[in-house]
């Protein structure tokens, strides 16, 4: 699952510090109690990636029994639903400051002192200062408002994920809540009936022998107790996606199936045997603009197991191997994605729990929110060391060809080891097939390498064209397929070789043909015409 929010950027213009909002004299009696509150429930070093509102703040202290106000503030009134972040690391120093809302808020020592042994004198008679002294120490400090900032919002291009940099709920994003099967079992066991020749009782006849319910109540709940001589485990599910549909299965030998969706998860476009999720790919750029608004774009992208986003201008319509689309090489140009490569698969997910002081009752400690790691989201496409992968695409040039092959682009491959970088250049495979020619080639991931690469370069100011890339293990065996964006029709289907079976239909929606690629070029393989009676 991957869910990502677009990163507003800020345009702002510095102002004087406090005097920005009319409050020169009022630093101790609007912020000394709220950093007492910070400094003695441990929250002084709150990450902005915690997103922590200047009203959820305030509330905290109050029910802390702080006297906190924002009416009575002006800078904590205007900032009252902004963030409050600390911008200084945590650590010994000599300053600390923090963001609330637009402004900053600094404390400055004398010494390098530990800003969590901090405790604030009262206040003196102008009030536009805070001063603290140190716990068992003669060293002192003093919170003062620093500059403020008047800001316009502009989109930016970043995202971030709102699974993995922020606190994060489990069951808003499907991380917990939803219960699917991870194993299948099947049971092994005689008949009660063990002799061929002896006659059975047809209505109580043919029961097992000793047999051994799964699950069994234990305690009152129901646990499962399988006897494993006679419960076999034949598959087990290690990856759904967040609508529930299957992604990664394995059976008792550790043979995995894949399957890979796009089309806002609607299809599945690509189906790998003897695969892991994460060793597969395919792209073949239909669905990039599908399901998005007529007018604009969306912010941020939803994640991709093989991402061209960053070329999504040079997808063009109606020219393509298959489907609609294709990504288009403008001549002396370069494309290229890489991907890391892992050591080894992984499925576990760790999660990370913040907790601390209950407010509200004498209890030790609460749950204050729930951090997770990378691992809780799917993974992309990043092959696994030690073994060898097969890259499979179809490439046009845009001019006139005066060969047997294309000679006016590069398919280069790097493999990124600890020590050196290994380059192979893929060398085309077969015939020219309307215009477009397979390029497949063999490619070998040394243990401890880290990176793929994979580069298609224009030569000769020559258009170049993509489509139907794949990438997967040397003994796995994929399918995919492409649907039209429009009305997801089934298009084509490509096979183990990435020879494509294309689909034709009138205009009810009804199949009429069936063309199949071959190394001789395109062959009709069915054709069907069908007509209602008229009366």
């Amino acid at each position: 699952m991957k869910r990502y929010i677009l990163i507003l950027i800020y345009t702002c213009l510095i102002l004087a510090g406090a005097n920005v909002y009319g409050q020169s004299t009022c630093t101790c009696e609007c912020l000394k109690p709220m950093f007492d509150y910070l400094i003695k429930y441990n929250r002084l070093y709150t990450p902005e990636t915690d997103h922590i509102t200047l009203a959820s703040l305030l509330r905290d202290a109050r029910l802390a029994g702080y006297d906190v106000s924002y009416t009575r503030c002006p800078i904590l009134r205007k900032n009252i639903n902004k963030y409050f972040y600390a911008t200084s690391k945590d650590s010994t120093m000599a300053g600390y400051t923090s963001r609330i809302g637009d402004c900053e808020v600094n404390i400055a020592a004398s010494s390098a002192i530990n800003f969590r042994n901090l405790v604030s004198n009262p206040c003196s008679g102008t009030g536009d200062k805070v001063t603290y002294q140190v716990s068992g120490s003669s060293a002192t400090a003093t919170l003062s408002i620093g500059n403020c900032y008047t800001c316009t919002v502009q989109a930016s291009a970043l995202c971030y994920s709102a699974v993995t940099d922020t606190s994060v709920n489990l069951y808003t994003f499907g991380l917990a809540g939803n219960w699917r099967p991870s194993k299948s079992y099947i049971y092994y066991g005689n008949r009660a009936e063990t002799q061929t020749t002896a006659q059975v009782a047809v209505r109580s006849g043919g029961t097992i022998a000793d047999f051994a319910p799964f699950w069994q109540a234990v305690n009152k709940k129901w646990t499962a107790r399988q006897d494993t001589t006679r419960w076999i485990w034949n598959s087990q599910t290690t990856l759904y996606n967040k609508k529930g549909l299957e992604l990664e299965t394995k059976d008792p030998l550790n043979r995995y199936t894949a399957g890979l969706y796009g089309y806002q998860d609607a299809m599945i476009i690509a189906a790998t045997q003897n695969a892991h999720y994460r060793e597969a790919t395919y792209e073949g750029f239909e669905d990039y603009y599908y399901g998005l608004p007529a007018c604009k774009d969306e912010g941020c992208s939803t994640g991709r197991n093989l991402d061209f986003s960053g070329f999504k201008s040079w997808i063009v319509k109606d020219t393509a191997h298959t489907g609609r689309y294709s990504l288009r090489i403008p001549g002396g140009s370069v494309a290229g994605i890489s991907a890391t490569i892992v050591q080894a698969d992984t499925t576990s997910m760790s999660l990370s729990f913040n907790t601390g002081n209950n407010l509200c009752t004498n209890a030790s400690t609460v749950l204050k929110s729930i951090r997770a790691t990378q691992n809780a989201l799917l993974p992309v496409f990043s092959p696994i060391a030690g073994k060898q992968i097969v890259v499979s695409c179809w490439i046009k040039e845009g001019q006139k060809l005066t060969g047997e092959t294309y000679v006016h682009n590069r398919l280069s491959i790097f493999v990124k080891g600890a020590a050196k970088t290994d380059t192979v250049a893929a060398k085309p495979s077969g015939a020219i097939i309307e215009g477009w020619q397979r390029y497949e080639q063999i490619v070998t991931l040394p243990a401890g390498s880290t990176m793929l690469s994979i580069y298609l370069e224009s030569l000769n100011n020559t258009t170049v064209f993509l489509d139907d890339l794949r990438i997967h293990p040397y003994n796995a065996n994929m399918r995919s397929y492409v649907y039209d964006p429009g009305n997801l029709r089934l298009m084509a289907e490509l096979d183990e070789n990435n020879y494509a079976t294309l689909f034709e239909y009138d205009d009810d929606g009804t199949l009429v043909r069936q063309k199949k690629e071959t190394e001789r070029g395109i062959k009709t393989i069915s054709e069907s015409r069908s007509a209602l009676l008229k009366e």
